[in-house]
C-alpha cells in the first residue's frame, strides 16, 4: 500500500510540471518564453505537490501503535465481581518510559464489585 501512494506522489508531481509548464510554453507569446524561467517555476510547483503527497505517502506506512498514545476502552456489566486490566498488574519489570498520551475510559455497573485497572497497578 505504501508503494502505491508513494506511485501516485509521483506521478502526480510530474503531472503538476506538465500541468504549469506546457500551457505556458504553448500559449506565451508566439512560445519564446524560455525554459529557463518555465522549467523552474513548474519544477517549484512539481516539489510542492511532492512535499504534500509524500507526507500522505509517509503515513501509509506509520503503525497505529508507535508506543507514544496508549487506549484502553473498559466497559462491564454483571451481578457478581468482574475484574479487567488493561496494561501492566503487578509486574516486576516496569516499561522504561510511558506513552506520552494517555486516553483511557471506564465504565462499570453492576450489583457486585467491578475492578478496572487502565495502567500499570504495581
Amino acid at each position: 500500500m505504501a508503494a502505491l501512494r508513494w506511485f501516485v506522489a509521483v506521478v502526480a508531481s510530474v503531472a503538476a510540471f506538465f500541468v504549469v509548464a506546457v500551457p505556458w510554453a504553448v500559449l506565451s507569446s508566439g512560445g519564446h518564453d524560455p525554459w529557463e524561467v518555465i522549467g523552474p517555476v513548474g519544477g517549484v510547483v512539481a516539489a510542492g505537490v511532492l512535499a504534500a503527497l509524500g507526507w500522505w505517502a509517509s503515513q501509509a506506512g506509520a503503525p497505529a501503535g508507535d508506543g507514544s498514545r496508549r487506549t484502553v476502552c473498559q466497559s462491564a456489566r454483571a451481578k457478581r465481581n468482574v475484574r479487567q486490566t488493561a496494561g501492566n498488574q503487578g509486574t516486576a519489570g516496569r516499561p522504561a518510559r510511558r506513552p506520552m498520551r494517555e486516553s483511557i475510559r471506564q465504565k462499570g455497573r453492576g450489583g457486585g464489585g467491578v475492578d478496572q485497572v487502565g495502567g500499570d497497578r504495581i
